[in-house]
Protein backbone atom coordinates (compact mmCIF):
# COMPACT_ATOMS: atom_id res chain seq x y z
CA UNK A 1 0.00 0.00 0.00
CA UNK A 2 2.76 2.45 0.96
CA UNK A 3 6.12 2.45 -0.84
CA UNK A 4 7.64 5.43 0.90
CA UNK A 5 6.76 8.62 2.77
CA UNK A 6 8.65 11.84 2.17
CA UNK A 7 8.12 14.86 4.39
CA UNK A 8 9.57 17.39 6.79
CA UNK A 9 11.08 15.91 9.96
CA UNK A 10 9.09 17.53 12.77
CA UNK A 11 10.23 15.16 15.54
CA UNK A 12 13.11 12.73 15.72
CA UNK A 13 13.93 10.18 18.41
CA UNK A 14 16.10 7.06 18.38
CA UNK A 15 13.00 4.85 18.10
CA UNK A 16 10.69 6.92 15.91
CA UNK A 17 10.36 9.93 13.64
CA UNK A 18 7.41 12.13 12.75
CA UNK A 19 7.23 13.22 9.10
CA UNK A 20 4.97 16.16 8.30
CA UNK A 21 3.36 15.68 4.89
CA UNK A 22 1.01 18.49 3.94
CA UNK A 23 0.09 19.19 7.55
CA UNK A 24 -0.39 15.53 8.48
CA UNK A 25 2.14 14.04 10.89
CA UNK A 26 3.08 10.40 10.30
CA UNK A 27 4.50 8.65 13.39
CA UNK A 28 6.97 6.08 12.05
CA UNK A 29 8.91 3.54 14.10
CA UNK A 30 12.53 3.20 12.96
CA UNK A 31 15.67 1.21 13.83
CA UNK A 32 18.76 3.04 15.06
CA UNK A 33 20.48 2.40 11.72
CA UNK A 34 17.83 4.54 10.01
CA UNK A 35 17.95 7.20 12.74
CA UNK A 36 21.67 7.66 12.08
CA UNK A 37 21.01 8.40 8.40
CA UNK A 38 18.19 10.90 8.87
CA UNK A 39 18.77 14.64 8.77
CA UNK A 40 17.98 17.15 11.49
CA UNK A 41 14.55 18.39 12.53
CA UNK A 42 13.24 20.72 9.84
CA UNK A 43 14.97 18.91 6.99
CA UNK A 44 13.31 16.62 4.45
CA UNK A 45 13.26 12.91 5.20
CA UNK A 46 12.28 9.92 3.07
CA UNK A 47 11.52 6.50 4.51
CA UNK A 48 10.59 3.23 2.81
CA UNK A 49 7.48 2.01 4.59
CA UNK A 50 6.21 -1.26 5.98
CA UNK A 51 2.57 -0.82 7.03
CA UNK A 52 1.92 -3.31 9.83
CA UNK A 53 -1.73 -4.15 10.37
CA UNK A 54 -3.16 -6.28 13.15
CA UNK A 55 -6.67 -6.56 14.56
CA UNK A 56 -6.14 -3.80 17.14
CA UNK A 57 -3.07 -2.10 15.74
CA UNK A 58 -1.88 -0.21 12.69
CA UNK A 59 1.73 1.03 12.65
CA UNK A 60 4.21 2.47 10.22
CA UNK A 61 7.76 1.14 10.22
CA UNK A 62 10.28 3.14 8.22
CA UNK A 63 13.70 2.38 6.75
CA UNK A 64 16.36 4.41 5.00
CA UNK A 65 16.85 1.77 2.27
CA UNK A 66 14.74 -0.83 0.49
CA UNK A 67 17.26 -3.48 1.52
CA UNK A 68 16.76 -2.65 5.18
CA UNK A 69 13.00 -2.97 4.75
CA UNK A 70 13.38 -6.29 2.94
CA UNK A 71 15.48 -7.70 5.78
CA UNK A 72 12.88 -6.48 8.30
CA UNK A 73 10.07 -8.16 6.36
CA UNK A 74 12.10 -11.36 6.07
CA UNK A 75 12.59 -11.41 9.83
CA UNK A 76 8.84 -11.06 10.36
CA UNK A 77 8.33 -14.35 8.50
CA UNK A 78 10.36 -16.23 11.12
CA UNK A 79 8.19 -17.91 13.75
CA UNK A 80 8.22 -15.96 17.00
CA UNK A 81 9.73 -12.79 15.51
CA UNK A 82 7.40 -9.80 15.63
CA UNK A 83 8.04 -6.22 14.53
CA UNK A 84 9.39 -5.14 17.93
CA UNK A 85 12.09 -7.85 17.91
CA UNK A 86 12.83 -7.32 14.20
CA UNK A 87 13.45 -3.61 14.86
CA UNK A 88 15.63 -4.55 17.83
CA UNK A 89 17.73 -6.81 15.59
CA UNK A 90 18.24 -4.05 13.01
CA UNK A 91 19.11 -1.63 15.81
CA UNK A 92 21.62 -4.00 17.39
CA UNK A 93 23.51 -5.25 14.33
CA UNK A 94 24.22 -3.91 10.84
CA UNK A 95 22.70 -5.67 7.84
CA UNK A 96 26.17 -6.63 6.62
CA UNK A 97 27.03 -8.21 9.97
CA UNK A 98 23.63 -9.93 10.15
CA UNK A 99 24.19 -11.50 6.72
CA UNK A 100 27.65 -12.69 7.77
CA UNK A 101 26.48 -14.05 11.14
CA UNK A 102 23.67 -16.03 9.49
CA UNK A 103 26.04 -17.31 6.77
CA UNK A 104 28.45 -18.54 9.50
CA UNK A 105 25.51 -19.93 11.48
CA UNK A 106 26.90 -18.09 14.49
CA UNK A 107 24.14 -18.57 17.06
CA UNK A 108 26.29 -17.20 19.86
CA UNK A 109 26.83 -13.78 18.27
CA UNK A 110 23.22 -13.43 17.13
CA UNK A 111 22.03 -14.27 20.63
CA UNK A 112 23.79 -11.17 21.99
CA UNK A 113 21.26 -8.92 20.20
CA UNK A 114 18.70 -7.62 22.75
CA UNK A 115 15.48 -9.62 22.63
CA UNK A 116 17.03 -12.59 20.83
CA UNK A 117 17.64 -15.85 22.64
CA UNK A 118 19.34 -19.02 21.47
CA UNK A 119 16.17 -20.62 20.07
CA UNK A 120 15.17 -17.49 18.16
CA UNK A 121 18.71 -17.19 16.78
CA UNK A 122 18.62 -20.79 15.58
CA UNK A 123 15.25 -20.26 13.86
CA UNK A 124 16.49 -17.10 12.13
CA UNK A 125 19.56 -18.91 10.82
CA UNK A 126 17.67 -21.99 9.63
CA UNK A 127 14.82 -20.08 7.99
CA UNK A 128 16.75 -17.17 6.47
CA UNK A 129 20.13 -18.60 5.48
CA UNK A 130 19.15 -19.26 1.84
CA UNK A 131 17.13 -16.03 1.64
CA UNK A 132 20.04 -13.93 2.88
CA UNK A 133 22.45 -15.63 0.48
CA UNK A 134 20.25 -14.53 -2.41
CA UNK A 135 20.07 -10.98 -1.04
CA UNK A 136 23.81 -10.72 -0.36
CA UNK A 137 25.28 -8.10 -2.70
CA UNK A 138 28.62 -8.69 -4.35
CA UNK A 139 29.96 -5.57 -2.61
CA UNK A 140 29.99 -7.55 0.63
CA UNK A 141 32.49 -10.07 -0.71
CA UNK A 142 35.80 -9.85 1.09
CA UNK A 143 38.58 -9.28 -1.42
CA UNK A 144 41.86 -7.41 -1.64
CA UNK A 145 40.86 -4.78 -4.19
CA UNK A 146 39.84 -1.30 -3.13
CA UNK A 147 39.32 0.90 -6.18
CA UNK A 148 35.87 1.74 -7.64
CA UNK A 149 37.02 0.42 -11.03
CA UNK A 150 37.82 -2.98 -9.56
CA UNK A 151 34.50 -3.10 -7.71
CA UNK A 152 32.66 -2.28 -10.93
CA UNK A 153 34.52 -5.10 -12.67
CA UNK A 154 33.45 -7.55 -9.97
CA UNK A 155 29.83 -6.37 -10.02
CA UNK A 156 29.75 -6.72 -13.82
CA UNK A 157 31.06 -10.28 -13.58
CA UNK A 158 28.45 -11.17 -10.98
CA UNK A 159 25.63 -9.75 -13.12
CA UNK A 160 26.87 -11.59 -16.22
CA UNK A 161 27.08 -14.96 -14.44
CA UNK A 162 23.62 -14.61 -12.90
CA UNK A 163 22.18 -13.68 -16.32
CA UNK A 164 23.63 -16.98 -17.63
CA UNK A 165 21.49 -18.85 -15.13
CA UNK A 166 23.89 -19.52 -12.28
CA UNK A 167 22.57 -19.20 -8.73
CA UNK A 168 23.57 -15.95 -7.03
CA UNK A 169 24.94 -17.50 -3.84
CA UNK A 170 27.10 -19.94 -5.87
CA UNK A 171 28.34 -17.09 -8.08
CA UNK A 172 29.36 -15.01 -5.07
CA UNK A 173 31.23 -17.90 -3.47
CA UNK A 174 33.12 -18.75 -6.67
CA UNK A 175 34.05 -15.10 -7.31
CA UNK A 176 35.33 -14.87 -3.75
CA UNK A 177 37.46 -17.98 -4.20
CA UNK A 178 38.85 -16.72 -7.49
CA UNK A 179 39.74 -13.30 -6.07
CA UNK A 180 41.53 -14.87 -3.11
CA UNK A 181 44.28 -16.16 -5.42
CA UNK A 182 44.05 -14.03 -8.57
CA UNK A 183 44.17 -10.37 -9.59
CA UNK A 184 41.93 -10.25 -12.68
CA UNK A 185 42.16 -7.45 -15.23
CA UNK A 186 38.60 -7.65 -16.52
CA UNK A 187 35.11 -8.88 -15.74
CA UNK A 188 35.43 -11.27 -18.69
CA UNK A 189 38.41 -12.97 -17.04
CA UNK A 190 36.43 -13.50 -13.85
CA UNK A 191 33.43 -14.87 -15.77
CA UNK A 192 35.50 -17.32 -17.83
CA UNK A 193 37.32 -18.72 -14.82
CA UNK A 194 34.19 -19.07 -12.70
CA UNK A 195 32.38 -20.86 -15.53
CA UNK A 196 35.34 -23.27 -15.80
CA UNK A 197 34.90 -24.08 -12.11
CA UNK A 198 31.19 -24.77 -12.60
CA UNK A 199 31.86 -26.99 -15.61
CA UNK A 200 34.58 -28.95 -13.79
CA UNK A 201 31.97 -30.01 -11.22
CA UNK A 202 29.36 -31.10 -13.73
Amino acid sequence: MFEYIRGTISEKKTTFVVLDVGGVGYHITIPISTYDRLGDIGSTGKLYIHFHVRENEQRFFGFSTKEEREVFESLLKVAGIGPKIAISILSGITIKDLFEVVARQDVKVLSTVPGIGKKSSERIIVELKDKFEDMLPCTMIEFSTTTPEEQTMINDAETALISLGYHKSSVIKEIQKFLSSHSPSSAEEIVKNVIKKFYSRS
